[in-house]
């Protein structure tokens, strides 16, 4: 059978494509950005703790939401009466004065002893200051600590006048101003304290003064005053919430206020800690449910850090290594510098001092995500092709790669422009470094304008030329658009010293021999038709000859074979007649010289029309034809007469080579905006395969040499395809399907 399934290009096989689910980039974004700040929120967080920790930011018992009943307030408390006392018995307090400890006072020396008895002279006080002469100067102008001071003399101190305008008692806890609430009674030798209106134990129950003692003051013991001290008596109270006074450069000023400020600060610190540590656990736990996402993400980050060099990676962990480790060993070196004989302390104090490095949580988190961002490119992206300095460096110097003077022009503008980088950067340090050694301004200005104008020039020098190539490159890319679109006439002309002249002037021979080659196809193809035209002319006149005495001796009363002959030679020649018309035909069709005549006309009447015509051999041949033509007009666009022969040839096609009282479907259908119409058969012998039925003297069967030219489909193809459809067979075993489509005509029909 004239036939076959289409085994060629003209089909292809589409693989399925699994659709992308609705929100995959959103959702990989969302899990890596909750990745991203939960690791951020957590990672830092405890690196400020640590940091905090081991550089001591905090008082003891920070966490006290009471201020009044730390450590650092009892001891201030206890500094302050110390300097009263010192006052109470005639001599001078300055600004500084150590803390007296425990061990000093279990030493055996029973009194204080830690009283300056002249000021220091590089201390610098303020002109009221400088007045004021009075041993309490001190003291007397921060409200924070309120007192009265009755010394062994008989002299009296206070600063009750600065808070009330006069003097009041400070015998009891009712008698305190508004706003304080902490009183201290100092009196023969004893200590009595109130807070909030009630009275706090002082002493212990051994009443011995150690190491677990909360008040560091007289009256223990183990911790007496002398008789001069014991004549004092002394009345301190404190301000509940402390306030900053200014105007004054006393180092007692404001020290409870700032004692109090470090404490709120501290609550602030730790609770600000503690959010961000919640934060970042709660939003890890979303990353934990959005883990399988952020595959995608990782590869997209990739991707963008595939193009920094590994050199600049490792660049940025070892700043980020510095930034940790340069305060850890300064503080090192400090603890050595002051005490180089102790070296188990100064081994303990320099292991502490690597905690402080934490107290940067920015380079803590700098170094663990350019660790993260260094593993998850390496992740995805061999050795072998990972980007780096020394490969590009290297690869630039292999001037035997670059084979084209383009590319050699090009990267030497590279190499000259990195250069100059590299230099500038250098030429900027040496700048820094020179004002910093100088502090010449002028000298600096000078250097800078310098800089600059070099800098102007060179930019202005290369841009220019890259210009000048960027301008190049859009001519050559329009020219090979010209030439796609079958502009073959015009060359490109390119000024001398462009860089692409030489690519211009190989592209130019291109389009000449282009333009060759076509002339020389166009010729060839006319030849060709005329030849077939010729020889076509020449076979139609014998043909005709032949034909017309086949008839002749056809009609003479001939007896036994001699009948047969005349009949055989008749079939032949109509045989030869009718394929040397399609070979005509075909040869016209493929050299584009086909006439058609377009018009609009209905698809299934004319396929009706074609059944009709063929009816009388339809039914001669036994087979069964299933039609599923519409009733409405599907029009298109088409040579009537040509595709009135497709369909022809297809119908012979299957009176000839289909199965002996089998079925034959037709059917027209309208998908889309194409009409397509079908013709099924099922062949009387098994179709080959691999074999293109569309081809020339191609025929289904082979041991057959009668019936048809082995054409018929060849030429059904090239009329569809001159006509503006397409063509194509579907074959499976002995089942045969030949398709014609068209697209549907947008001409409304008239009523």
């Amino acid at each position: 059978m004239d036939t076959k399934w289409n085994n060629t290009t003209e089909t292809v096989e589409i693989e399925p494509v699994m659709p992308q689910r609705k929100g995959t980039g959103l959702r990989a974004a969302a899990a890596f950005l909750t990745f991203f700040m939960g690791v951020s929120l957590t990672l830092g967080s405890l690196c400020g703790a640590v940091g905090r920790r081991a550089i001591g930011s905090d008082y003891a018992e920070w966490w006290q939401n009471d201020w009044q009943e730390t450590p650092v307030f009892r001891n201030r408390i206890s500094n302050d009466l110390e300097s009263f006392l010192a006052i109470g018995v005639g001599r001078t307090v300055d600004w500084y004065h150590p803390d007296y400890s425990v061990e000093d006072t279990v030493s055996g020396t029973g009194t204080i002893w830690f009283f300056a008895d002249t000021p220091m002279a590089s201390y610098e006080t303020s002109s009221a200051e400088a007045q004021d002469t009075s041993p309490d100067s001190a003291y007397k102008h921060d409200l924070n600590t309120i007192y009265a001071i009755h010394a062994a003399d008989g002299k009296k101190y206070s600063n009750l006048e600065e808070v009330t305008g006069y003097r009041i008692a400070l015998d009891e806890y009712s008698k305190l101003p508004k706003g304080y609430n902490f009183l201290l009674i100092y009196e023969d030798g004893k200590v009595s304290i109130w807070k909030d209106g009630k009275k706090l134990p002082v002493y212990d129950s051994d009443n011995i003064l150690d190491e677990d003692s909360l008040w560091n003051v007289p009256g223990y013991t183990n911790f007496k005053v002398g008789e001069e001290e014991a004549k004092v008596t002394i009345k301190m109270a404190v301000r509940q919430i402390p306030i900053l006074y200014k105007g004054s450069n006393s180092y007692s000023y404001n020290s409870l206020y700032w004692i109090y400020r470090s404490l709120q600060n501290s609550h602030e610190a730790w609770r600000s800690l503690a959010i961000s540590f919640c934060v970042g656990l709660v939003l890890l736990a979303a990353w934990f449910v959005l883990r399988k996402e952020r595959y995608a993400a990782d590869q997209a980050i990739a991707k963008v850090t595939f193009h920094i060099w590994t050199e600049l990676r490792f660049l940025a962990v070892f700043l980020c290594l510095l930034c940790l480790t340069v305060p850890m060993l300064a503080a090192a070196d400090g603890y050595l510098w002051w005490y180089p004989d102790d070296v188990s302390y100064t081994i303990m104090q320099t292991l502490r001092c690597f905690g402080t490095g934490l107290f940067n949580p920015g380079a803590a988190l700098g170094l663990f995500w350019a660790v993260w961002f260094i593993r998850n490119d390496h992740h995805y992206h061999p050795a072998e092709t990972r980007k780096s300095l020394y490969r590009t460096v290297s690869s630039a110097m292999r001037k035997k790669e670059l084979t084209y003077p383009i590319q050699k022009r090009i990267n030497r503008r590279i190499a000259i422009r990195n250069l100059a980088t590299v230099l500038a950067t250098l030429g900027s340090f040496a700048l820094l470094y020179i004002y910093l050694e100088t502090y010449d301004e002028i000298a600096l200005l000078g250097i800078c304008a310098v800089w600059l104008v070099l800098g102007l020039l060179s930019s202005i020098l290369w841009g220019r030329r890259e210009r000048a190539l960027a301008r190049d490159f859009g001519l050559l890319a329009d020219h090979v658009a010209a030439v796609q679109s079958g502009e073959l006439t015009t060359p490109l002309d390119l000024p001398a010293d462009a860089d692409l002249r030489e690519t211009a002037e190989r592209l130019n021979s291109i389009q000449s021999g282009l333009k060759a080659a076509v002339a020389e196809q166009t010729r060839s193809e006319r030849m060709k038709v005329e030849l077939i035209s010729n020889v076509s002319h020449d076979l139609k006149t014998p043909l005709t000859s032949i034909l017309s005495y086949s008839e002749l001796l056809m009609q003479e009363p001939l007896e036994g074979a001699a009948s047969d002959y005349a009949q055989i030679i008749q079939q032949k020649a109509l045989r030869l007649k009718s394929m040397v018309q399609d070979v005509f035909e075909i040869s016209k069709a493929a050299s584009d010289q086909l006439p058609v005549k377009p018009e609009v006309l209905d698809f299934g009447k004319l396929l009706r029309q074609t059944l009709a015509d063929m009816d009388g051999e339809i039914q001669k041949s036994g087979l069964t034809f299933k039609l599923d033509l519409p009733e409405q007009p599907v029009e298109i666009t088409a040579d009537g007469t040509r595709l009135y022969r497709v369909f022809q040839n297809l119908l012979q096609n299957a009176l000839n080579y289909s199965l002996p009282g089998s079925r034959v479907y037709l059917s027209l259908k309208t998908t889309g905006k194409a009409a397509v119409a079908s013709l099924r058969n099922t062949s009387r012998n098994e179709l080959p395969e691999g074999v293109d039925f569309t081809a020339r003297f191609v025929r289904g069967d082979e041991s057959r040499t009668d019936g048809g030219t082995g054409l018929g489909l060849s030429v059904a193809k090239s009329f569809t395809e001159a006509c503006g459809g397409t063509f194509r067979v579907e074959t499976m075993a002995d089942l045969f399907t030949a398709i014609v489509s068209f697209p549907v005509s947008m001409h409304k029909p008239k009523q």
